[in-house]
């Protein structure tokens, strides 16, 4: 366990760093609709998707933790030999602790508020760890 305390640590700086950036692309996004005109008093969730641009910044935020685990996976993963066990805690503990510290950055918003926002860290990590780490399996297996 103690080789993998730097991975997760680096996991769950960058993860949170490029979270907190999208999720600030959002809010810039809302801001610049309502400057426009465009602020439903109470918007629906469709229509605070489209607010925020959850799609589009969720998207970013894939494809950036993809490229960030093909690189994390291909240095600190296999080029140590480490197993597959190791790569489902690197997951998991970078998943949890990460939407843990999202949750306490929000405590003072509602409930659903930070559900959600725990939601659109872990669920998107989670994918693009896992299909970064399958990725580079595949490329590190195939050609090197």
């Amino acid at each position: 366990m103690e080789h993998l305390i730097y991975p997760i640590v680096i996991g769950i700086i960058v993860s949170l760093i490029v979270f907190l950036f999208f999720e600030r692309r959002g809010i810039q996004s809302r801001r610049k609709s309502k400057a426009n005109g465009f602020h439903p008093e109470n918007p629906t969730i469709p229509e605070s998707f489209v607010l925020y641009q959850t799609g589009k910044n969720v998207t970013y935020y894939i494809i950036s933790m993809f490229i960030f685990t093909v690189f994390l996976s291909y240095f600190g993963f296999f080029t140590d030999h480490l197993t597959l066990i190791d790569v489902f805690l690197y997951i998991f503990l970078t998943t949890f602790i990460g939407s843990l510290i999202i949750f306490i950055l929000k405590i003072r918003k509602s409930i659903l508020i930070k559900v959600f926002a725990a939601f659109l860290y872990g669920a998107p990590l989670i994918f693009s760890s896992a299909l970064g780490f399958i990725f580079t399996y595949i490329i590190y297996r195939e050609f090197i």
